[in-house]
């Protein structure tokens, strides 16, 4: 059984049934909406003509990313997503159970069904209705991504780590740092159909991968995010290595990155890693000082200790002379 079993003789209390319940309605809801946003999302890229890589091509501009980096990650994280459907169905440990309920709950259902949404919005080139459902879903996963720090990765619990904070973590990633930008430009016209665009454009798109970068860097620093800095440095790769070609039929046509947003996005390769390593020697210098704290008190309550009973035997000593 998926619930909170109990054993006959043992009392269920109010809260572990209620527990109980929500962790069958995740059961059934999240599955359903993993399939959903799969399926959406592979029918309007292979079954509709143009699909979304066509759209992508037809619509090109400087923050489009590499489709075959984009596909690989897409898959690694539906392939996460599988698992964390069958962590759900399989979950046995009282703290996934609470991890799941109450660090994930129905918001992942809903935050797959807006996926599932925005593929049909952008494949019916409605690209404004397109970017509101990413808007919504990326605070719909940061309120995930927010209620999960209570529930930390750690190596104890490794499927956790792999099939729980992953996913949530490369999906708010790709969301927050590629898929809302780009889909933006395109709802604005900001494409790259001739080369003048393509500086036309360079400071918007400086601007809007600093901001991103900078936030999820400082972000992952601060609360040591090893899974968000590794997703934000391959998501930076994906745009690194794409050429928006302003003819989408001819390859020649390939434009090469202004030189701003090339430095733009070296420099945010080089924070992320930086400001996670800033992050970690901050908590570790704190810890450090606080055990040095600790081994300081101890020594003082030692001696004060020893203060105490010297005091107490000079005392003794006087009164026996007494």
């Amino acid at each position: 059984m998926s619930s909170y079993d109990a054993t006959p003789d043992e009392v269920i209390t109010p809260t572990q049934f209620r527990d109980s319940m929500r962790l069958v309605r995740l059961q059934i809801a999240i599955p359903i909406s993993v399939l959903v946003a799969m399926g959406a999302n592979l029918v309007c890229a292979l079954a509709i003509k143009p699909g979304l890589s066509g759209i992508n091509t037809l619509f090109p501009t400087l923050l489009s990313p590499n489709a075959t980096f984009v596909g690989i990650y897409w898959a690694i994280l539906y392939i996460l997503q599988v698992g964390f459907c069958l962590v759900l169905l399989l979950v046995r440990k009282d703290v996934t159970k609470e991890t799941l309920i109450h660090g994930v709950g129905l918001r992942f259902a809903i935050s797959n069904w807006l996926q599932a949404a925005w593929a049909v919005f952008f494949t019916l080139q409605f690209f404004w209705g397109a970017e509101v459902v990413l808007i919504l879903n990326v605070i719909l996963l940061l309120s995930i991504h927010i209620t999960l720090l209570y529930y930390p990765v750690t190596l104890k619990r490794p499927i956790d780590a792999l099939f729980i904070h992953a996913p949530m973590t490369m999906f708010l990633a790709i969301l927050f740092q590629l898929d809302w930008l780009h889909n933006g430009f395109v709802a604005l016209g900001w494409f790259i159909k001739e080369e003048t665009a393509r500086e036309k454009y360079t400071w918007q798109a400086v601007g809007a991968v600093a901001a991103v970068n900078f936030i999820s860097a400082i972000w992952a620093g601060i609360k040591r995010l090893y899974l968000l800095t590794t997703a934000s440095v391959y998501l930076l790769f994906t745009l690194l290595f794409a050429s928006p070609r302003s003819n989408p039929t001819l390859p020649t046509t390939a434009l090469p990155k202004p030189t701003p947003l090339l430095v733009t996005l070296i420099i945010c390769l080089v924070l992320h890693p930086i400001a996670l390593i800033a992050g970690v020697a901050w908590q570790r210098t704190r810890e450090r000082e606080g055990r040095i704290r600790l081994e300081e008190e101890v020594e003082r309550a030692e001696e004060d200790e020893r203060e105490a009973e010297r005091e107490a035997r000079a005392e003794a000593r006087a009164n026996r002379r007494a």
